[in-house]
């Protein structure tokens, strides 16, 4: 049974969460539920298919017990997604006082209810995150090292770029497993994603083939190694989560041999997020198959005008013969 004192949610009941999704991602609905529900996985998330001001575009609702809500709140504020979670705190009176009340509030199943803010992004804070805000080292042709502003990959159409902090930190958080687990970026360029993991608390490992990126890369905090993403230099069942950007200008034939890959680097129950040109999603998907992993997500998101997929996987646990 549900019960409500004076407005505050009861642990019987849960706590009903509104999370607002960026207007520049708000056609992602799909991706930003499920980077939601793989952050909180330990707190057992329910994604409601309605909620309060269903009518406003840009909401989701998810349902968590009361009791983990303080633990939730200090992930929260890592969604990509999302820039603002409000709690959902209904109020109980009866006679007059609560027709009265409900003349001023809204309601949600004829309930009314009010909206308590749990976390608003900082947009000073979260833009100074973004590649042409933070520095990068870089080795210059004559041998020395510079600390470079703005760095943003190549530069070309299809190119590797600089990523954007939304969808560096949805990708980390579509693999995230656990506090304290290895997270590789087989495709690190310039280290959004590796950034996102080390706020997740991850042991963060990172693979390039451009050796000019390795001084960056280490500087940034990753344990940094030079290679192809087709022969990764690890041993099997090595990392929980694996979380990148390929580049955008590899063959597809590329990305399924480097799926194959991942999932021989993958632990039991381990976790991989990619977000890929439209043209390296079929064989992405493919060599994810052949490697074992169960496909839990694969949706389009137009950004900024180029439209690329993201997928993510899941390994199952080991069995036992």
């Amino acid at each position: 049974m549900n019960r409500v004192t004076n407005g505050e949610v009861m642990p019987d009941q849960g706590a009903i969460l509104v999370f607002h999704v960026r207007r520049s991602r708000q056609k992602a609905m799909q991706a930003a539920m499920a980077e939601a529900v793989s952050l909180l996985a330990d707190f057992e998330p329910a994604v409601l298919a309605g909620g309060p001001l269903g009518d406003h575009p840009g909401l989701f609702w998810v349902k968590l017990p009361a009791s983990v809500l303080p633990a939730a709140l200090e992930r929260i504020p890592l969604l990509g997604y999302t820039s603002a979670v409000d709690a959902v705190r209904f109020s109980e009176s009866g006679g007059k006082r609560r027709a009265r009340r409900r003349a001023i509030q809204p309601t949600w199943r004829g309930r009314p209810f009010d909206l308590h803010p749990l976390y608003h992004e900082d947009s000073d804070r979260f833009r100074d995150q973004a590649p042409d805000r933070r520095s990068f080292v870089l080795r210059t042709k004559e041998g020395s090292l510079v600390r470079t502003r703005g760095y943003r990959g190549d530069g070309g159409e299809l190119g590797r770029r600089g990523l954007p902090v939304t969808d560096a930190r949805l990708l980390a958080n579509l693999a995230f497993t656990r506090i304290g687990g290895r997270m590789l970026d087989p495709f690190a360029d310039a280290g959004g994603v590796v950034l996102a993991g080390l706020q997740l608390q991850q042991e963060v490992f990172s693979l390039d083939i451009d050796p000019a990126l390795q001084w960056g890369l280490h500087d940034l905090g990753a344990r940094h190694f030079v290679g192809d993403a087709r022969h990764l230099p690890f041993e099997d069942a090595t990392f929980d989560s694996v979380a990148s950007e390929a580049p955008f200008q590899a063959t597809g034939e590329l990305l399924g041999e480097v799926m194959m890959e991942i999932a021989r680097v993958l632990r039991p129950c381990g976790r991989v997020a990619a977000m890929l040109a439209e043209h390296q999603a079929a064989p992405a998907r493919e060599g994810a198959r052949e490697g074992g992993l169960l496909l839990n997500l694969d949706t389009s998101i137009d950004r900024k005008g180029l439209p690329v997929v993201v997928l993510a996987w899941k390994r199952a646990p080991r069995t036992v013969a």
